[in-house]
């Protein structure tokens, strides 16, 4: 399993999320983990931690993560916003925002993840609020 599969399992993860109370969350991927094939539990002790880790962290930081979300989506409502759609911008945020990701990579990975997960347009709109967070960051 690559970083780019864990980050697409986190995906799917926090859009499930979406439906979810809090109290679910640790149900959430503690149940994604346990469906895992042992080897590859076995093999991959690194990519089931750096899961971990991203799927807390966004958690960790999600009303902060919202507040860039929506002061960057301009022109659209919060509420719009797809929930895969969201579930990628907040992933990518949190990377960009708390983890020592190059930001280049953090925005490759999320607009790679919405052309496979999302609609023929998100990746534009992912890769367009990205650049505007780190935008924002280098001023």
């Amino acid at each position: 399993m690559t970083r780019r599969n864990a980050r697409e399992i986190v995906m799917q993860m926090l859009y499930e999320g979406n439906f979810h109370d809090e109290t679910e969350r640790e149900r959430i991927i503690y149940d994604t983990i346990k469906e895992m094939d042992q080897e590859e539990k076995k093999n991959n002790k690194a990519v089931i931690s750096f899961m971990e880790s991203l799927y807390f962290g966004v958690y960790e930081h999600l009303n902060e993560i919202d507040v860039v979300i929506e002061k960057h989506a301009t022109n659209w409502s919060f509420s719009r916003i797809a929930k895969v759609d969201l579930s990628i911008l907040r992933l990518a945020i949190y990377e960009l925002k708390y983890t020592d990701v190059p930001q280049k990579v953090a925005v490759n990975e999320a607009v790679e993840i919405a052309k496979i997960f999302s609609t023929e347009k998100s990746p534009k709109f992912i890769n367009g609020i990205l650049g505007s967070v780190i935008k924002e960051t280098e001023v």
